[in-house]
Formats: C-alpha cells, sequence, structure tokens
C-alpha cells in the first residue's frame, strides 16, 4: 500500500469512526434530557405535595386554635357569669330574684337582658365567624352512669328495640357499670367477656358515652348512637338531676312516664317562649301528674356541659365534655372526654340562625339590643 492509499484510509476510518460517535451521543442526550425532564416533574409534584400539606396544616393549625379560644371563652363566661332557669345569662341588666320567694331562689336571676340557651341550640362565635357554636346542659341528657332500667326500657322503645333485647341490654349495662361481680338474669361480667374474648367490663363510672358501646351486645346498637352523633342526647356526667329545660325529646320521654310525643312537642314549644320555673309549670304544660321524685327535676344548668364546634368552611367537627369545679383545689374546670365527629353528622348547621351569636368576653356586658339576643356596640 502507497502512502497516499494510507492516508485515504485513515481519513475514512476517522469519517466512520466520527458517524458512530454522533450516533451514540444523541442517543445519550436523549436520554439525558428525558432523565432530567422525569426528574424536574418529580421535583414540581414533591413541591406541590410539600405546599398542600403545609397549607394543610396550617389550616389545622388555625382550626385547632380557634376551637381552643372559643372552649376558652366559654369556660371564661360559664365561670363568671351565672345560670338561670333560662340558661347562660350574659346581659347587663341582672334582676336578682326575690329572696322572699323559694321558688324564685332556685330558679336564680330573673332577667339580666341577654341569655344563651343551653340545648344544643347552635351559635356562631363572634371572635370566630367560621365557628359555630353549640352548648348542651348535660342535666338535660339521658346519664349512662345513674339511668335507672326503667328510663332506660323508655328510651330504647324509641328506637323499636324488642322487649327481649331491651331486657338484655339494660341489664348488660347494669353489670357493666356497677362495682360487683354478680351477675344479672340477662347481664355479663368478667366471665362471660374474658370467655368470648373482649375486655372486661369497667365496674365503675364511666367517663364517656361511647365506652358503652364495650358493654355486650351495645356495639351493634347503630341507630341508637347514630342518633346521639346528629344532636347529643347521651352523657355521663358525674352530676346528678334532670332539667326539663334543656332536654330533648328522646330524653324527655325516656325519663317521664306517660309522656306522649304529642305531649312532649307542647313541652318544647311551651319552653321555647318560657321556660320552666318548676315542676308545677312543667307538668302544666305537659298536662302530667308527675309523681316522680322532686329532688329528682332541677330546672336550672349544672355543671357539667357537652358542647360541639363545628368549623363552617372545612366542616371539621369535635364534641368535648366541660365540667366546671369552682370549688376544686387544683383545677376550676375540666374535658372529661373530646372526640371528633364525622363531618355527615352536621345537621346542626342546618338549623343555624345567622342572627345567633355566641359572644366573645369582652362584648359581654355590652347592651342588649331590642330583641335581647345580640349585643350592640356602643
Amino acid at each position: 500500500m502507497n502512502p497516499s492509499d494510507a492516508e485515504h484510509c485513515d481519513e475514512r476510518s476517522e469519517r466512520v469512526g466520527a458517524r458512530r460517535a454522533a450516533g451514540f451521543i444523541l442517543p445519550l442526550t436523549l436520554w439525558m434530557i428525558a432523565i432530567i425532564g422525569l426528574l424536574a416533574a418529580s421535583l414540581n409534584i414533591w413541591v406541590a405535595n410539600t405546599v398542600a400539606n403545609s397549607q394543610a396544616l396550617a389550616q389545622s393549625t388555625a382550626l385547632e386554635l380557634a376551637q381552643s379560644n372559643v372552649r376558652n371563652e366559654l369556660v371564661y363566661l360559664m365561670g363568671t357569669r351565672p345560670t338561670s332557669y333560662r340558661g347562660l345569662e350574659v346581659g347587663v341588666n341582672m334582676k336578682f330574684a326575690n329572696v322572699n320567694d323559694f321558688n324564685s331562689v332556685l330558679a336564680g336571676p330573673a332577667d339580666s337582658g341577654r341569655y344563651l340557651k343551653l340545648d344544643a341550640r347552635p351559635y356562631i362565635s363572634e371572635s370566630a365567624p367560621n365557628i359555630v357554636v353549640s352548648v348542651q346542659d348535660g342535666s338535660g341528657l339521658l346519664n349512662l352512669n345513674a339511668v335507672t332500667p326503667p328510663n332506660m326500657r323508655r328510651a330504647l322503645s324509641n328506637f323499636d328495640v324488642p322487649e327481649a333485647d331491651a331486657t338484655r341490654l339494660i341489664d348488660s349495662l347494669m353489670d357493666y357499670v356497677d362495682d360487683d361481680d354478680f351477675t344479672r338474669l340477662a347481664g355479663a361480667e368478667r366471665t362471660q367477656y374474658t370467655r368470648i374474648g373482649l375486655l372486661p367490663p369497667a365496674n365503675g363510672i364511666m367517663v364517656s358515652p361511647m365506652q358503652a358501646q364495650r358493654a355486650l351486645g351495645w356495639d351493634k346498637m347503630n341507630s341508637f348512637w347514630e342518633a346521639d352523633l346528629k344532636a347529643p342526647f347521651l352523657t355521663t356526667c358525674q352530676t346528678g338531676g334532670f332539667n326539663p329545660n334543656n332536654a330533648p325529646v328522646p330524653v324527655l320521654m325516656a325519663n317521664i312516664r306517660e309522656l306522649t310525643p304529642a305531649k312532649a312537642d307542647r313541652v318544647i314549644a311551651y319552653r321555647s317562649e318560657k321556660p320552666f320555673r318548676n315542676i308545677r309549670e312543667f307538668a302544666a304544660a305537659a298536662d302530667l301528674l308527675v309523681n316522680d321524685e322532686p329532688f329528682f327535676y332541677s330546672f336550672v344548668p349544672g355543671p357539667c356541659m357537652v358542647v360541639d364546634l363545628i368549623d363552617k368552611v372545612s366542616g371539621q367537627h369535635s364534641r368535648f365534655s366541660l365540667t366546671l369545679e369552682p370549688t376544686s383545689d387544683k383545677r376550676p374546670w375540666r374535658v372529661d372526654y373530646a372526640v371528633r365527629i364525622p363531618s355527615e353528622y352536621n345537621s346542626a348547621l342546618d338549623r343555624l340562625d345567622p342572627e345567633a351569636i355566641f359572644p366573645a368576653p369582652e362584648s359581654v356586658d355590652l347592651p342588649p339590643g331590642a330583641d335581647g339576643t345580640k349585643a350592640k356596640s356602643q
């Protein structure tokens, strides 16, 4: 091979090598661009998710803060304002009871010009307008720690529970809370629970109504528990007495013998205009001869309240039981339990009156409006 041929061969080899290199670099470049694009897309998704999570966390934190503030406002109002047969008095024109009238003294202040009803009526928080507050007097609910078998039987009859099943459920509940190991005829104690692999009964006071679902058979009472989620009618408040002024219809019918649905509706209509001050007024409205223990009835709210807080925007719903302990040397109040309620049970929003305001502490002492229900700025 002469030198010229060798040069031509080298040139052809260089051109072939260059073409091969170009053919390799192009796919590599495309792959690198694709990988960089995937990384960029993944980074965008991660950033978007992080921002969304941060916003959700911020909203949740703001909501919890607002609910905490409303709870503290409620504690303040309950601790500094008197209660009466009407509810929680928050007005300034306090008319104290006639000390010579025993019934008036028991009923508390006659009128302050403004009051909050404690019958689970929804109010819009003045300090947090997105929060709806409803306060239910615990003495107007069915107390699972103190309910008697006849009263519980009437309560179960509202849910069409057969007589035989009602007897079994009542005996089971009574055995669950009593402090002995003696089994009622249709009840169950530690032995029966252990045999079927369930936790033994509490044999003591229950902290929350949901705890009763651990009593044998009570976890199957779906309609019973759903009714309490929609609007509280059960409690485990460690207080006594029954307040007909703040009791919903199912509790009125459970706690008062011979009270028919028609008479219960009449009671609700009467007390919406004029709350009861004593048993005589209640018996007249119910058209009944009330023979129950007179000290069973209390027409002034007790120290225990079941409070619902609902966020109108997010639908988040929480419920807690609040008990005042003004004579305690450790704490003036306590939260007995707190739970989250599914948003499908936010029916209180359907009954919301935009003029019903839950006042902030700084506006409690403002003069009432013409209707006596809403504060007006001076």
